[in-house]
């Protein structure tokens, strides 16, 4: 007689995002055997009365591995507000200064820079100031966002440079700065630091996978070393709660209350347990969330043609 050995696998295509799913560690795969009347191998016979389903034991909630899921979240918002929040920064300003009218050179700019001077002060403190800042509220945004944004790599990158472009594209475009009258050439500036809000979105999921396998092999070389990356992440928790708390701050009236909603809906997302949970609570809580983020990217880009049109 022969048997089959049925192997049960997710069918839904694999996500750019390690951490997908939670606090919880994604479900091995399954193996289920039919009923065996009785198995004969060198004179031993096992007997299986019903059928066995042969599983490997589920990971606890807030196991190691799924807290090193976040560590490569942390990581790669890290690097992206490194790369593109702070060096990226200094670039597209040198660019602006070197495009800009003679009349300019020389000029004070709202920030107190000077136009066309380089000094290593004022190079330092952006690459910190703009690096960390982007760095915070970029990973509270993607954490928030996360569970709405489509699975494939290369989409969700875009689409999520897309979102932070639109909802803190005007923290920069902002027609009341006097620098884009300063510095001439709106249009280009305009492109040049619209750019940096969608690079940093797309570096920082583009870099989410590699940042977990570097996470995961660092915390495989000893009991310390798994222990530093649980500690880490534990403190980036801490310090992205900043980050969240500026997110939410930064929007006014309604936006606030509609943010709120979307933070809630995310953490539902990523903390409730799907085999405990009622069959209608997850499901609710993506249907709001994803309006509330539809209704604040409407907004946002609103906002954003607003600002522009009124610069260029």
């Amino acid at each position: 007689m022969n048997h089959t050995l049925v192997i049960h696998r997710s069918v839904h295509p694999p996500s750019a995002d390690p951490c997908e799913g939670g606090w919880l560690a994604p479900t091995p795969p399954r193996v289920v055997a039919p009923p065996f009347p009785g198995l004969r191998r060198r004179g031993i016979v096992w007997v299986m009365s019903s059928t066995a389903t042969l599983e490997r034991p589920r990971m606890a909630e807030g196991s190691p591995s799924a807290l090193r899921c976040f560590a490569a979240v942390f990581v790669a918002g890290g690097l992206a507000g490194l790369l593109v929040g702070g060096l990226g920064s200094r670039v597209a300003m040198r660019i602006a200064a070197l495009t800009a009218r003679d009349v300019a050179q020389g000029l004070t700019t709202e920030a107190g820079a000077t136009v066309g001077r380089i000094t290593l002060e004022g190079t330092v403190f952006l690459v910190l100031f703009a690096g960390l800042g982007s760095a915070l509220v970029g990973t509270a945004f993607y954490l928030t966002t996360r569970a709405w944004l489509p699975r494939r790599r290369w989409v969700r990158a875009l689409a999520f440079g897309g979102l932070e472009l639109v909802l803190f594209g005007t923290t920069v475009l902002d027609p009341g700065n006097p620098d884009f009258a300063i510095l001439g050439r709106p249009l280009l500036n305009v492109l040049l630091f619209s750019s940096l809000f969608l690079l940093h979105g797309v570096v920082l999921v583009i870099l989410v996978e590699p940042c977990g396998r570097l996470v995961s092999t660092f915390a495989s070389g000893g009991r310390w070393r798994a222990r530093f990356v649980d500690v880490a992440t534990i403190a980036a928790m801490a310090v992205t709660a900043f980050g969240l708390v500026a997110l939410v701050a930064r929007s006014s009236g309604w936006a606030t209350l509609v943010m709120i909603v979307l933070v809630v809906c995310a953490a539902g997302l990523a903390l409730i347990d799907p085999r405990r949970a009622r069959p209608v609570t997850r499901p609710a809580l993506r249907v709001v969330g994803a309006t509330a983020l539809v209704t604040v990217a409407v907004s946002g880009t609103l906002d954003l043609l607003d600002a522009v049109t009124t610069i260029s």
